[in-house]
């Protein structure tokens, strides 16, 4: 399965060290199509120590004198910044989580470009247009700005963990077909018991609330539906099981 093309792109770069970090985050995540604009600094031993075991990533790392040349060829441009809007009405700065960027953008098999801005003063206004989508990783409101690195290592860890679940697909996602067949058997099951209805109606809404929530896999959905079958016929029939095997099958 081919998902997404990452470029990491670090505007105006003030500090050696943090451009070796940003390398060893990429290569922690698996990424390292790294893009340096007109940094202020040279990618020296420094860089290189930092760096550790991501190397290559700085050795092949491009060097381009303006944003435009770095996001050239991706179809989605991503910035990023501390500063988030209060307002809907500054568009520019309207945000997302990590979290919600990596679920919107995993899918797409398109180059996408994430821009990290300066230490000191991250992207410009002007920056942020050239951009498609703004994230911000949410901190504390006393201390909102966070090193480049950090920034960059919850960011790339966001989608480093969407696309290995993807890639490896070794967990087939529930749909909402296989979840509304558990609830209505679970509704079923307990409309045979003496549970009042009010009662009865909250504890379908916990049941479908802890499905949604936990991104129960097809798996689990499949094996909590079986279980409730046996249970249902367990209940419809009392006397035509006997006890050994009433116990087999709600084990089994």
């Amino acid at each position: 399965m081919k998902l997404l093309q990452l470029r990491v792109i670090l505007v105006e770069p003030e500090h050696e060290g943090n451009v070796g970090r940003v390398a060893r985050v990429m290569k922690n995540f698996s990424f390292n199509d790294l893009w340096l604009v007109n940094p202020k600094i040279k990618i020296g031993a420094e860089a290189r120590t930092f760096a550790m075991h991501a190397k290559e990533v700085l050795t092949k790392a491009r060097i381009v004198g303006e944003l435009n040349s770095a996001i050239e060829g991706c179809t989605y441009a991503v910035g990023t910044t501390s500063i988030s809007a209060i307002s809907s009405g500054n568009l520019l700065r309207v945000s997302v989580t990590p979290e919600v960027f990596a679920q919107k953008i995993v899918l797409s098999k398109s180059k996408v470009g994430i821009v990290f801005g300066r230490e000191s003063r991250g992207l410009s206004n002007d920056e942020l247009a050239k951009c498609d989508i703004v994230v911000t990783v949410p901190t504390d409101s006393d201390y909102k700005a966070l090193n480049i690195a950090n920034a960059s290592a919850i960011i790339l860890y966001e989608l480093f963990k969407k696309k290995n679940f993807l890639s490896k697909n070794l967990t087939i996602e529930s749909n909402s077909e296989a979840r509304n067949r558990l609830v209505n058997l679970f509704k079923n099951v307990i409309i045979k018991t003496d549970m009042p209805e009010h009662k009865r109606r909250m504890t379908e809404k916990a049941l479908m609330n802890v499905i949604s929530r936990s991104m129960a896999s097809l798996r689990e959905v499949t094996l909590i539906t079986g279980a409730l079958r046996k249970v249902s016929y367990l209940l419809d029939n009392p006397k035509r099981i006997s006890p050994t095997e009433r116990h087999k099958s709600l084990i089994y």
